[in-house]
């Protein structure tokens, strides 16, 4: 699902934003150029990541007050000339490019469960600045952000675990689009619409179905499912716009006001690329592991169904797959190869063989606790 508009949004990008004469690229040329918004937020956001860590190593052996409140003003003043500075070479350019562009994906079609995984991928628990700072990495559906941000520091919460901020979200997503009418509800999906717009811009371009559902399945709008799955069903596969605002406008006539309820998603989901390396400035990866035993991961029942819905019924290529994947030593080189298959062989990487195939794959290298 949106593979070839996902390499068509990253080239682009890379196309639109000017190059010196040093290969090197300045943020504040990259803020200048024509590309999405949000790739803007989440590369600016990165940069001050960076410089807020060189900053926090620096001040701990120094024996100046920087929390006095003028310096502070100044230094607020020194770090946005700093971070506009900034300059990225170009393959720390395209790197980072192309992993906002695959967070950015997941995020928009399933932002609270990219939220979520991103953020507590390493702990359970976090504290309330790291939350922040991370929340500052996605620039659309900023009623999220600001509605979280402002509950965590009226209440001057410290920390939060996975399962409170499971919840917050849940309540914040679902008490706003509770008063949403349909067409309401449409514009709130306006970043996404936006982002596979991207680079024509003619707003009529129409979102994929499966799409919408995954959206709406992570908010819990249960009751738009069975309007969505009938319009595939009548071989339907994309809605406008105007479409889209028309049938929700529909449904919540019908049934009232847009209700959220937890939803059991037979295939685990998983999201495309992993989030151990956001935020990050460099290409840091998990610590080597040995050669891995791949296929003896994989149950008879599994093998045959990859085999035959993404190896082309062809064992020969399902088995050099997974050599060439015993060989990996990081699950970020692994899923950019898987990444590369499905493309290779035009499989939806939402379909139940693709999921189950990343998901047994990611567990080689994130294994589970005992």
């Amino acid at each position: 699902m949106y593979e070839r508009e996902t390499v068509l949004i990253i080239d682009t990008i890379i196309q639109r934003i000017p190059k010196s004469v040093s290969d090197s690229i300045a943020v504040k040329d990259i803020l200048a150029a024509d590309i999405p918004h949000s790739i803007k937020t989440f590369l600016r956001a990165d940069v001050e990541a960076i410089l807020i860590e060189e900053l926090q190593r620096r001040r701990k052996t120094s024996r100046f007050n920087f929390d006095h409140h003028e310096i502070r003003s100044l230094q607020d003043q020194i770090n946005s000339i700093l971070v506009l500075n900034y300059t990225f070479d170009k393959k720390e350019l395209l790197s980072r490019v192309d992993d906002a562009v695959h967070l950015m994906i997941n995020f928009l079609i399933r932002p609270q469960w990219t939220l979520t995984n991103m953020i507590f991928e390493k702990e359970q628990t976090i504290s309330t600045d790291a939350l922040v700072t991370l929340l500052r990495y996605f620039g659309p559906y900023e009623y999220l952000r600001e509605i979280i941000t402002q509950y965590l520091m009226e209440r001057k919460i410290t920390s939060v675990t996975k399962e409170d901020f499971k919840s917050l979200l849940w309540k914040v997503d679902g008490g706003y689009v509770r008063r949403k009418s349909g067409d309401e509800l449409a514009k709130v999906m306006s970043p996404m619409c936006d982002f596979f717009d991207f680079p024509n811009r003619t707003y009529a371009n129409p979102i994929l179905i499966k799409a919408i559902i995954k959206y709406f399945e992570d908010k819990g709008l249960v009751m738009a499912l069975p309007r969505l799955e009938g319009e595939i069903a009548h071989g339907k596969t994309e809605l406008s716009r105007r479409e889209l605002s028309e049938l929700l406008e529909d449904i919540r006539r019908t049934h009232g006001s847009f209700q959220v309820e937890k939803v059991e998603i037979e295939q685990k989901e998983i999201i495309e690329r992993s989030t151990e390396n956001y935020p990050a400035s460099d290409e840091n990866q998990i610590p080597s592991v040995p050669r891995l035993n791949l296929a003896s991961s994989i149950n008879e029942s599994d093998k045959k169904k990859f085999i035959r819905k993404i190896f082309q019924n062809d064992e020969n290529i399902y088995d050099s797959a997974l050599r060439s994947l015993s060989e990996m030593t990081s699950w970020k080189q692994a899923s950019k190869f898987i990444d590369e298959i499905y493309i290779k062989h035009d499989i939806d990487p939402y379909s139940s063989e693709a999921t189950r195939f990343i998901e047994i794959m990611f567990e080689q290298y994130h294994p589970k606790s005992k």
